[in-house]
């Protein structure tokens, strides 16, 4: 077994804080307004995403390197199937640490606000999808929306309406530097840790797992 307070005390100030949200989910099942990282990069992995609102625009956000640019999500009415966040943490000396949370059921979320530095989709679907790009602040002038927030104009030929869901994506894997939910439930919630020693001469080293399930439903 590897020495938990040797583990913790190299992962410094970021995965501190990935290790106290997950306790918090443990204990409670939801967690609100938690930043899942503070200046360093984790993905999500999902089987689909489904949200009654959704809107994207461009901003900056921090990773391992610094400032990087970012398109910031917002979106509301969130349902998630398989979902897999991951975070690996490199720790000078002693190796690499990755967590990883995963639910069992359908992950729901009131609201949520997302920096993400890439993303792909075997498949994208919107309802009500406006991208609109006109002068103005970085923030406002390149923004898409879809499901019933959107503001398209008035054409022609085309009737533009917003339905619910306003996004669904399948087979998703997105690189984020920041998420935060208003509210979120994570039933059969199971967090695991892995952790490698790279061994003194850099090389591949023994691995060690750690896993913690707890059921949580609504």
């Amino acid at each position: 077994m590897y020495n938990r307070k040797r583990l913790l005390a190299g992962t410094g100030l970021s995965f501190l804080v990935v290790a106290l949200v997950g306790l918090v989910v443990l204990s409670t099942g939801t967690a609100y307004a938690a930043p899942l990282a503070d200046g360093n990069g984790f993905t999500v992995e999902a089987d689909e995403i489904r949200s009654d609102e959704f809107m994207m625009y461009p901003s900056t956000g921090e990773n391992d390197a610094g400032e990087t640019p970012v398109a910031v999500v917002e979106q509301r009415g969130v349902e998630i199937d398989g979902l897999v966040l991951s975070r690996e943490q490199n720790i000078p000396g002693m190796g690499t640490v990755v967590i990883e949370f995963t639910s069992s059921d359908t992950v729901t979320a009131d609201q949520q606000y997302l920096k993400l530095t890439g993303l792909s989709a075997e498949n994208a679907q919107f309802n009500g999808q406006v991208i609109n790009s006109q002068p103005g602040e970085p923030a406002d002038n390149f923004m898409q929306t879809a499901g019933e927030n959107s503001e398209p104009e008035q054409g022609r030929l085309t009737n533009i309406s917003g339905e619910s869901p306003g996004m669904v994506q399948e087979n998703v894997s997105i690189d984020m530097v920041y998420l935060a939910s208003n509210e979120i439930t994570l039933p059969g919630l199971d967090v695991n840790i892995e952790y490698t020693d790279g061994g003194d001469d850099g090389g591949n080293g023994d691995t060690q797992t750690n896993s913690n399930v707890d059921e949580k439903k609504k």
